[in-house]
């Protein structure tokens, strides 16, 4: 019997040390795991991220390599004003509280935004204007030379197509004057009153075109700059351009007007030609919008009798628009010093 009970006091004795052995080592376990966690995996101590926008992507590294962190991605982009191989914008921002270790992503300027220069040889200059535009660069100064190709063709420019430029660049245009001969040379109108402009060029047969501009600091009503440059050819009916600051005392003279001609087809015209023409004072021609026959049954629905068609057009002085049905000649409008378009022809389809 005393056996018996030594025994199990023995037992009991044996499983409290065991259970006392397996309650350390577990503690042992969870403590390790904590320091891996919160030391070895999460970084040991808590750090600010610095300012990295500006800074060149070097020492932007080597900032980061102080605080104990990382440089982590670079996205490449262009940028107007940021020097390339600078930092544009940074993820975590600047002031940010975070583990050391961690990885700060960067955006870097690769510079400006350069632009292969377009080819706008051989049009004329309305469409070279719009193509121009829409490749993010600026009409420059244009010039003209007497030519057997059409008034207002483009025969050079300056820089020459396939060049990389900076976006909104100048293009410099030399135009096609036609077959006349020059009426002279173009006068220095910078810093004269747009009020004497008009008797100043009338000898040349010149169409003026006044430009508004807001510029602070400048004299009003005052020629600021002009196109074509002083000493210049000039031919008939060429448009000349001058900026002034405008008083709202004097209004400068321009005969350049903008407006909307809008007509309808009395017919179905989904399979016909249909082509729109612009003629300028000069008689110069410009088609500025076509559609082709289609079949689909999207244009079936779309382009039947009394759709109208809404041409814009800018022109100066004067103009006549003319719409062809299948190459015949279908109507034609006359646009005169800023009236409504005037219906001079017309012809059933």
């Amino acid at each position: 019997m005393l056996g018996t009970v030594l025994f199990f006091l023995g037992f009991i004795g044996w499983c409290i040390r065991w259970s006392l052995a397996l309650a350390v080592f577990l503690l042992a376990m969870a403590g390790a795991g904590y320091y891996v966690y919160a030391f070895a995996l999460e970084g040991n101590q808590y750090v600010r991220v610095p300012q990295l926008v500006n800074l060149p992507l070097t020492e932007a590294a080597a900032l980061l390599a102080e605080q104990g962190l990382d440089l982590g991605r670079q996205t490449s982009i262009a940028h107007p004003s940021v020097p390339k191989f600078h930092v544009v914008s940074q993820r975590p921002e600047a002031d940010r509280i975070v583990r050391s270790g961690r990885r700060v992503d960067v955006v870097v300027s690769m510079g400006k935004d350069y632009l292969k220069v377009p080819d706008v040889r051989g049009m004329f200059l309305d469409e070279a204007r719009q193509i121009i535009a829409q490749s993010r660069f600026r009409v420059g100064t244009l010039a003209r030379v007497a030519s057997d190709a059409a008034r207002d063709m483009i025969l050079a420019q300056d820089p020459p197509p396939g060049e990389t430029r900076d976006a909104q660049g100048e293009i410099n245009l030399l135009l096609s004057a036609g077959a006349a001969s020059a009426t002279g040379v173009m006068p220095d109108l910078r810093g004269m009153k747009i009020s004497d402009i008009p008797a100043v060029m009338a000898p040349y047969g010149a169409i003026l075109v006044g430009n508004p501009v807001d510029v602070p600091g400048v004299p009003t009503d005052i020629v600021l700059d002009q196109n074509p440059i002083p000493d210049a050819l000039i031919y008939p009916n060429q448009v000349v351009t001058y900026d002034y600051k405008p008083s709202g005392m004097t209004s400068g003279p321009s005969e350049h007007y903008e407006t909307v001609v809008r007509h309808e087809i009395p017919v179905d015209w989904y399979d016909k030609s249909v082509r729109v023409d612009v003629i300028d004072a000069a008689g110069e021609r410009t088609s500025v919008w076509s559609r082709e026959p289609s079949f689909t049954d999207a244009d079936r629905a779309t382009y039947v009798a009394g759709t109208a068609i809404r041409i814009p057009v800018n022109y100066l002085r004067e103009t006549t628009v003319e719409i062809y049905l299948n190459n015949t000649l279908h109507a034609a409008y006359r646009l005169k010093d800023g009236n409504p378009p005037e219906l001079i022809a017309y012809a059933s389809p």
